[in-house]
């Protein structure tokens, strides 16, 4: 598909459209790519290639149809903006602005880099030399200058292969350290996924048991009302406390509860409250199911992981237990 035209002095240009389409798609797709690098973000690959495709049928719009208000500062924004929403989500307004911003960021940075490499390709004395605007605000660059955009993009695109590289090698090495695992207690099972924590060498003092750590809010049914909340800010020996003055035999798992102590960021020495299970088993692909018994979950009152990837942390022990079930549980 093509359309021909005058461009404004005279000369008669031609214009593919299906080119302009697919090249302001590998271009818009790599903006947004650095963009979602710049802010951290992972948008699928549906999400980022609607909002290049948005931004490619915009451009060849321009050449395809003669709708003149379709090209004014309002619209043009507005359509940066469907780009960002189509490829990051809403995520509230400062989200949003944020988004747009190193969105426009780093297209003046990538136009920088064009109207640079473009001046140093051609003899004219200004590189704007090498843009045209037809009479609709579409916009002709010369070969210098489409040369230039590709160097760019191409550039840009080494550079987000090399950190998606480098990026997929850490979150392998990470999903190493995860682990499927199940808590039996009594007659009740738990599954989680969980992370293998090396630097995690809790144990209780007079037992010499691991201690693994747990998301509290797991097990908010099974313990006595408002437990889950109140460990944010209560002592756990309080709350042991206020139940031995209830009467502990009304609660079931009141002779597995267990004080740990520990040593926090500060210094301090603090007590955790801890369940003595039954058994827990770890699970990984490439790996034989484990069974620990001899074992203590400490439970924590907040969020382990922020994007909720875990929701317990397992003792570097835990993994060294033998593949074949051990001895029954001993109290701890």
């Amino acid at each position: 598909m093509n359309d021909s035209g005058d461009i404004g002095w005279g000369l008669p240009m031609t214009v593919y459209v299906d080119l302009v389409f697919f090249n302001n798609l590998a271009v818009d797709g790599t903006v947004l790519l650095a963009t979602a690098k710049v802010r951290h973000l992972r948008p699928t690959r549906t999400r980022l290639f609607s909002g290049a495709i948005l931004g490619a049928l915009y451009a060849a719009v321009m050449f395809w149809a003669h709708i003149p208000y379709l090209y004014s500062f309002g619209v043009k924004v507005m359509i940066s903006l469907f780009m960002v929403l189509l490829t990051f989500g809403y995520g509230g307004p400062l989200q949003l602005a944020r988004n747009f911003c190193a969105f426009y960021l780093v297209n003046f940075a990538t136009l920088g880099g064009v109207i640079g490499l473009s001046f140093l390709l051609q003899s004219a004395d200004s590189p704007w030399g090498g843009m045209s605007f037809t009479p609709d605000g579409g916009l002709i660059l010369k070969w210098q200058m489409q040369l230039g955009m590709f160097i760019v993009t191409f550039l840009l695109s080494v550079w987000l292969f090399r950190s998606s590289s480098e990026t997929r090698k850490k979150r392998q090495e990470l999903e190493q350290l995860f682990w499927e695992i199940e808590i039996k207690l009594a007659d009740g099972s738990w599954k989680m996924r969980a992370l293998l924590d090396t630097g995690n060498r809790l144990y209780d003092p007079l037992t010499r048991i691991p201690v693994m750590i747990m998301e509290a809010s797991i097990w908010r049914e099974e313990l006595p009302a408002g437990w889950c909340d109140r460990l944010k800010e209560v002592a756990p020996d309080q709350l042991l406390s206020e139940m031995a003055n209830q009467s502990m035999e009304q609660y079931p798992w009141a002779d597995r509860l267990r004080l740990v102590p520990y040593r926090g960021v500060n210094g301090n020495t603090r007590l955790m409250l801890a369940v003595k299970p039954d058994a827990v088993l770890l699970s990984k692909e490439g790996h034989p199911p484990l069974q620990v018994n001899r074992v203590l979950i400490g439970l924590d009152g907040g969020t382990l992981s922020s994007e909720g990837t875990y929701r317990a942390i397992v003792h570097p022990d835990m993994a060294l237990a033998d593949a074949a079930s051990s001895a029954p549980s001993q109290p701890a």
